[in-house]
């Protein structure tokens, strides 16, 4: 039972990785040069720097340990990781295990967050952390980007005209704050109906673990998971550019989600629904 490395770029983010349900997650984003959960061993790992963690199952954090061994063995130095700050002490002792067993250094910098907490990445960027719902403490990490557009009263400048201005010292451009990616993790549909802002970032990733009837929602949701059909009932209130479902069960392949997307889903967002994994 293998996981399925995958691409996909939408509003102007490229997702790489694998995200499947029990067996390996790990979405990696070059355009912001962070890795969301750390599988193990997923090609392109090894050169991220920043990793968010979402929560402690081994499917999303049981690559760290041989990660942080590699990036050590070649001189990369340790990544920082951001995870829920209930399970850093007991993480510590894992890589403190290791340590013992390898009889070598595996450093690591990791920092505990809790739901609220507010991460700088750069002067342009920042994440906060919204509780999800699983059976483990988890958190949902939202990405908000700052960027500098012209005023709408300069739109119909020619390029010489505001360069003229901008020599003269006219101040051109504000400051436009916007969400553009929100990486659930695992969790039940309750996440969003208690942060509903989610529904209007630009590429919301939500986990959708169950597709059929063979385990209905209340079956997955006992796990902590989301089923498609919650994600149907709702999928209307989403006024972002791209939903994208991950987390699917191997039961269940892709040609079967695809076909659940295309004639089950509402038409009015269907075009945005994308899946990865």
């Amino acid at each position: 039972m293998g996981a399925r490395y995958d691409e996909l770029s939408v509003a102007g983010l490229t997702l790489q990785g694998v995200a499947t349900g029990g067996v390996k997650t790990c979405l990696m984003v070059p355009e912001i040069r962070t890795m969301f959960d750390v599988a193990p061993a997923v090609r392109g790992q090894q050169k991220y720097n920043r990793i968010l963690v979402s929560h402690g199952h081994h499917d999303h954090l049981g690559g760290l340990p041989y990660l942080c061994s590699q990036r050590q063995m070649m001189g990369q130095g340790p990544p920082a990781v951001h995870a829920p700050v209930e399970l850093v002490e007991p993480f510590r002792k894992v890589i403190a295990a290791w340590r013992e067993i390898e009889d070598y250094e595996i450093p690591v910098t990791l920092h505990g967050h809790a739901p609220g907490d507010v991460v700088d990445l750069t002067p342009k960027l920042q994440v906060r952390c919204v509780r999800s719902v699983h059976r483990i403490a988890s958190l949902c990490w939202i990405v908000r980007r700052t960027v500098d557009r012209l005023k709408p009263e300069y739109a119909g400048l020619s390029g010489p005209e505001i360069g003229a201005r901008r020599q003269a010292g006219e101040q051109l451009t504000e400051s436009h704050t916007s969400d553009v990616l929100a990486v659930t993790g695992d969790t039940q549909i309750e996440l969003v109906d208690r942060n509903p802002e989610l529904w209007s970032v630009d590429v919301l990733v939500h986990e959708v673990t169950g597709w059929d009837d063979s385990r209905p929602p209340e079956s997955v949701r006992r796990y902590g998971h989301t089923h498609v059909d919650e994600v149907i009932e709702r999928a209307e209130q989403f006024t972002g550019r791209a939903l994208v479902l991950v987390h699917r069960s191997p039961r269940n392949s892709r040609k079967f989600a695809e076909k659940v997307v295309a004639t089950r889903f509402p038409a009015s967002v269907r075009d945005r629904v994308h899946l990865f994994g």
